[in-house]
């Protein structure tokens, strides 16, 4: 398995602190700081509940203070706009998306797009794929679009194998039940061949099949280090039934993160913020549970979570990276830009030197 650590961030795309000028201000910080990727994620219809409980960017305390004002509206700036703005204004950078949601995605628009944002980025692109958030995390996008929840993992396979056809193959056919073309030439080709390197998700069986069919890099989310081992386990034997390379095979958790001066003050700091994801994240805790024990989802965000001290986030890390989870998109909990780069700053200072020689 891969050992070279990851460490990326998730860009202020969603919710009150999203603006123009913060996403280019964070991008470029990040940029400059080192990190490796800079994530943006994936939703196409948003609303004020979403806001408010599923919180990527920011923190509870800036959606309240928010929606009190007289021109609140819920925000969310589109994945593939917001990668090929970032190309541009980005130089060293890889840029992430985690994940792209493919049954709400026609496949040759979106092959065109991405291998666009490749080129245009120098090759920079790390793509994320997924069927789609559950019902009981407020997602209403299937609804809305008419998008079948009982047939998306194979909706997903198609859209994922089309586009493939397409970076790989001229003309490029597909015929499937949700995809249907027959020589399609499109350029440019991305500069990853044969395509930009590929991150899944997911804990259910459904999706760790699919991470083993197609994915370089399984990026993981509320699945603590004790749990870790159990889930590379699984997914080592999916890899390895199919002749696939596991010693390549990069294992990554999405993960909160807030930083304080002990672990007490930033678990007070933050318990709102936590306290929003048990609704925003209902249904998509305990993947990795202990067998025949119900999980705590709570308890489970805040073991999965690095809320602490410089220290303690170090020995935390540690533990992932022992149990091989190797690759991290560090979402920052913070209520303004000023306090998200302040701790980006705290990580890279007092953080990062302590674990980047493991």
């Amino acid at each position: 398995m891969a050992t070279e650590t990851h460490f990326g961030v998730r860009l202020p795309v969603a919710g009150p602190l999203a603006t123009p000028a913060g996403i280019v201000r964070a991008a470029r910080e990040a940029d400059g700081l080192g990190f490796e990727t800079v994530w943006v994620h994936d939703y196409i219809c948003w609303n004020r509940q979403l806001d408010s409980a599923h919180i990527s960017c920011g923190s509870k305390e800036a959606f309240l203070a928010a929606v009190e004002g007289p021109n609140y509206e819920p925000r969310f700036f589109e994945s593939i706009t917001n990668l090929a703005f970032l190309a541009g204004i980005t130089e060293r950078v890889r840029l992430g998306v985690a994940v792209l949601i493919l049954p709400y995605r026609e496949a040759l628009v979106t092959a065109k797009q991405l291998a666009c944002v490749d080129v245009l980025s120098g090759g920079r692109l790390d793509l994320g794929i997924g069927q789609g958030a559950a019902k009981s995390t407020f997602n209403t996008e299937n609804e809305v679009m008419g998008v079948s929840r009982a047939t998306k993992v194979r909706h997903t396979r198609e859209v994922f194998e089309a586009m493939r056809e397409v970076w790989s193959q001229t003309p490029a056919s597909y015929h499937g039940r949700f995809v249907d073309f027959t020589d399609a030439e499109v350029y440019p080709k991305p500069i990853q061949r044969p395509c930009p390197r590929t991150w899944m998700g997911g804990s259910a069986d459904k999706s760790l099949e699919m991470v083993a069919d197609y994915a370089d890099a399984w990026l993981s989310c509320w699945v603590s280090p004790e749990q870790f081992p159990q889930a590379l386990g699984e997914l080592r034997r999916k890899l390895e039934a199919r002749g696939r390379d596991w010693s390549t095979f990069i294992g990554g958790t999405e993960v909160q993160i807030y930083l304080a001066s002990s672990p007490e003050v930033a678990r007070k700091e933050v318990e709102a913020t936590m306290l929003a994801f048990e609704e925003g994240y209902a249904g998509t805790t305990g993947g990795f549970a202990d067998e025949g024990k119900r999980a705590d989802a709570l308890q489970e965000i805040w073991k999965s979570s690095l809320i602490g001290s410089a220290a303690s986030v170090s020995e935390e890390i540690t533990r992932y990276l022992s149990a091989g989870c190797t690759a991290f998109e560090l979402k920052f909990i913070y209520s303004s830009i000023d306090q998200l780069i302040e701790q980006w700053h705290m990580f890279t200072e007092e953080v990062l030197p302590n674990v980047a020689s493991l």
